[in-house]
């Protein structure tokens, strides 16, 4: 618990007092964990589970006083070079807040709120959005579908499709038969 406390500006764990928690901006953090828990992205379920869990800390955590702000560090767009190289790199495989938090020396939960600061956006969705970049780059170049769909991380070819078309109206396969892909 001791590195929780220290990244949220502490130096030991909260107490919470409250046996029951009236906070409906919680419960939805909440209830977005733990809907992202039953999907296949392992990144955007533990972002919305760490979210969730730092909102609980901070708005109902007693320190024993007044709570000390956590110190924001002014490194987050360099760290965030540092996130968007692992994220090309290792863009076939599994990413994860720890893989990306090892490389810059950072939290958890510094990843997350680096990339709500610098990009407005959480780790999830910067990959999400590398993936499908580099999956259209592919298709453009000749590549088939589930090579495509592999090579950009993807589970399989559906999970590419279902990706593509929520973000752009369309299936892979349909602008390629159109000949024309979307901007990205």
């Amino acid at each position: 618990m001791g590195a929780i406390a220290d990244e949220l500006g502490q130096d030991r764990p909260p107490l919470f007092s409250q046996a029951i928690v009236d906070d409906a901006d919680l419960v939805q953090a909440v209830g977005v964990a733990h809907l992202a828990s039953t999907s296949n992205d392992a990144t955007s379920a533990e972002t919305s589970m760490l979210i969730a869990l730092r909102k609980l800390i901070l708005r109902h955590g007693d320190w024993g006083g007044r709570r000390r702000e956590a110190v924001e560090s002014f490194g987050s767009k360099s760290r965030l070079r540092v996130y968007e190289q692992v994220i090309e790199d290792h863009l076939n495989s599994d990413l994860d807040l720890q893989r990306l938090a090892e490389a810059a020396g950072v939290t958890r939960f510094q990843v997350i709120r680096d990339f709500r600061k610098v990009l407005g956006l959480t780790p999830a969705a910067f990959i999400r959005d590398r993936r499908l970049r580099r999956a259209d780059l592919l298709i453009r170049q000749g590549s088939d579908l589930a090579g495509a769909a592999f090579a950009a991380g993807f589970s399989d070819q559906s999970h590419l499709s279902r990706t593509f078309r929520a973000a752009h109206g369309m299936t892979p396969g349909m602008f390629r038969r159109a000949g024309t892909l979307p901007s990205s």
